[in-house]
């Protein structure tokens, strides 16, 4: 290569990173400022609230207290400022809110990365724990489903959602006053509301006169999308889409697609380079931390997994692919350095927290420093606090229909409190798994602090609540015809796979009924709460660990 061509090359590099600098600094600003900020503000607010509860002798998580809070709180400002006002302070609360919600699926990552600290388990307690599972879903998922409808027909409710369908797809195809697009003031929600699947793309804008600029690529908005590439990003031919137009757009030149490239790919792109620059030096230099090079790794491999085609996703979902991309990556790392495999898994979580942080307990002697799980730990809380903001959105729906979702999701909850465990003991689960299959339906982020309070098996509620909603992916709409649901019945679909998928089952309705997600996102979020507050309540806690067993 000659002396000229190196130069070019570096000229090219050169402006292509000023071309993503111009256009994506905000992004940047965003991502790598106010987020971390905010993240910061909610973490001090749930360590103020877990202070105030630490005051009773009543045991419940403070992210989920903030949660409800927030829910309330946003409920009562409405009348009381006005509704603009109340969707500016969203908007505020969106920017952590959002970013945690968006990245939620790998913060649910170190759940599957610690599996094997995890108890062993024999194979015949595996086999009964598998027929518990399938044998539960499919149980709870058609008494749920007939459950809304008897309500519906009880109520009254189903016509009236007949008539709210039907204005929906009539032929001005107006909006709800609740969905995302019929107030253009909040649009970050609606992104926010889809923790687990990559949000649909916007539509490719249109190529103005003259070549495109990179910052039409999108970044630093959350995970890259499965579908985001360079090939798509940019038209291959402009004029497609101009068919009046009476001259064709220059082509990009070198730079520019270096910039669409880098832009496409920038959120990846930023933690590579934290990888090599802190992660890698701080992992083999004199302190030998492992928390920065553990947490690069996984976020990256996490991007990895979402960059699969979407038919793989229906079965290799991102999250148990992103664990055992990075559980690889710990044990290579932990094996340079001439350590076992569990040696890094301990250094993955160390189990200092922000609230161990906060207290002044990570200064004491021996005291060890978080890892890389803590890190996602913490930011897990802030994404259950954000849980109020979709749940607000749709809170219309909420009063419209407030006794079909609240009925089925806390008789449903007082149910799976009462009925799994005793039953998995029956079986001869032991205690600690038995307790676990009480959150089986819920997102982790309720699933963790409600199986922690019962003292159940964390590493097990892992898998079954991934399990539940990859169910809920795969077969979902097929059980709701077998069971005879109506394909325009977003109610009872909704309700039906939010209880019992959770927010995978809520990501996958987003593609194909908002509506319906919008029910699904409210009833998981009233049932998961409900299982939290009553295995927080200690004489109903201790029933249950009584009849699972353990005491």
């Amino acid at each position: 290569m000659s002396e000229r061509e190196l130069r070019s090359i570096f000229r090219d590099g050169v402006e292509a990173i000023a071309l993503v600098a111009r256009s994506s600094w905000r992004r940047l600003l965003t991502a790598w400022v106010y987020v971390p900020i905010g993240i910061m503000i909610v973490l001090f607010a749930c360590f103020g609230v877990d202070s105030l509860i630490r005051l009773s002798s009543v045991s419940f998580p403070a992210s989920v207290a903030c949660m409800i809070i927030l829910f309330f709180v946003l409920i009562a400002l409405e009348p009381a400022v006005g509704e603009r006002r109340v969707r500016t302070l969203v908007q505020y609360i969106d920017i952590p809110g959002g970013f945690a919600l968006r990245y939620i699926n790998v913060l649910f990552t170190p759940s599957f990365i610690l599996i094997p600290l995890g108890s062993p388990i024999t194979g015949t307690e595996i086999a009964k724990v598998i027929g518990v599972f399938v044998i539960g879903y499919f149980a709870m998922f058609a008494l749920t489903a007939y459950l809304v409808r008897l309500l519906q027909l009880i109520l009254g409710t189903s016509k009236r959602a007949l008539t709210e369908r039907a204005e929906e797809i009539g032929p001005n195809e107006t909006n709800d006053p609740g969905s995302p697009s019929a107030d253009p003031s909040t649009p970050s929600l609606a992104s926010s509301a889809q923790p687990l699947l990559p949000p649909t793309p916007p539509p490719e804008p249109a190529p103005p006169a003259r070549t495109q600029d990179p910052s039409l690529i999108t970044g630093t908005g959350g995970p890259p999308e499965a579908s985001t590439s360079p090939s798509n990003a940019i038209p291959a031919n402009p004029t497609t889409l101009h068919p009046f137009a009476t001259q064709s757009a220059p082509p990009l030149t070198r730079a520019q697609r270096w910039a669409a490239q880098l832009n496409a790919r920038l959120d990846a792109t930023c933690h590579g380079l934290l990888f090599i620059c802190v992660g890698l030096p701080v992992y083999y230099g004199g302190p030998a931390y492992a928390m920065p090079a553990q947490l690069c790794v996984n976020v990256l491999a996490y991007h990895a997994a979402l960059r699969l085609p979407a038919r793989w996703r229906r079965v290799a979902h991102p999250v148990p692919v992103a664990a055992g991309v990075t559980l690889l990556a710990v044990w290579a790392l932990a094996a340079s350095r001439g350590e076992g495999f569990l040696d890094g898994l301990r250094a993955y979580r160390t189990r200092a927290g922000y609230v161990q942080m906060l207290r002044g307990e990570l200064g004491a002697p021996n005291t060890p420093r978080p890892g890389a799980g803590d890190v996602l730990g913490s930011v897990l809380d802030v994404s259950i606090v954000a849980l109020a903001l979709p749940m607000w959105q749709y809170r219309k729906e909420l009063t419209r229909h407030y006794g079909t979702i609240l009925v089925p999701s806390l008789a449903l909850s007082v149910g799976s409190l009462l009925l799994y465990p005793p039953l998995c003991a029956w079986l001869g689960i032991s205690p600690p798994r038995a307790l676990s299959f009480a959150s089986r339906s819920l997102t982790l982020a309720l699933g963790m602090p409600a199986t922690a309070n019962l003292d159940g098996d964390l590493s097990l509620v892992a898998v079954l609540c991934i399990a539940s909603g990859i169910l809920g992916v795969l077969l979902g709409n097929q059980l709701l015809g077998w069971l005879r649901i109506r394909e325009d019945d977003y109610i009872t679909r909704g309700v039906a796979m939010g209880v019992n998928s959770s927010a995978m089952g809520t990501a996958r309705l987003l593609e194909v009924d908002p509506r319906a997600a919008a029910f699904s996102c409210l009833s998981m979020s009233v049932f998961g709460t409900a299982v939290v507050v009553g295995t927080s309540i200690p004489p109903m806690a201790g029933v249950v660990r009584g009849w699972a067993g353990a005491e």
